[in-house]
């Protein structure tokens, strides 16, 4: 395996596993059933399955994750961003989603 590819590989299992851990933070923040979450991040995707997903398919996904919690976080009151294009999740705190 070419150096390259293993590059890309270790950059897809890391954005699949922040994936499980906002589609997680999410689950929490809307009192929904992880599995529930991870079916509409898989539609959002086109996948049955997460390992399906290409790097920029995982991205989208990610990014919508993020948008849904910051919105969230707005619509409770919560802390406004200084700016929204710098701003940075911290997913890996809450531990791992039981998915």
């Amino acid at each position: 395996m070419s150096p390259r590819e293993v590059a890309s590989r270790t950059a897809k299992q890391s954005l699949r596993s922040s994936l499980n851990k906002a589609a997680f933070v999410l689950a929490q923040e809307t009192r929904r059933h992880p599995g529930s979450v991870n079916r509409e991040l898989n539609d959002l995707m086109g996948v049955e399955r997460r390992a399906e997903a290409t790097t920029d398919q995982l991205r989208e996904a990610l990014e919508y994750a993020g948008d849904r919690l910051r919105a969230l976080g707005r619509r409770r009151g919560g802390p406004e961003p200084r700016d929204s294009d710098q701003q940075e999740a911290d997913f890996a705190s809450g531990g791992d989603p039981p998915f």
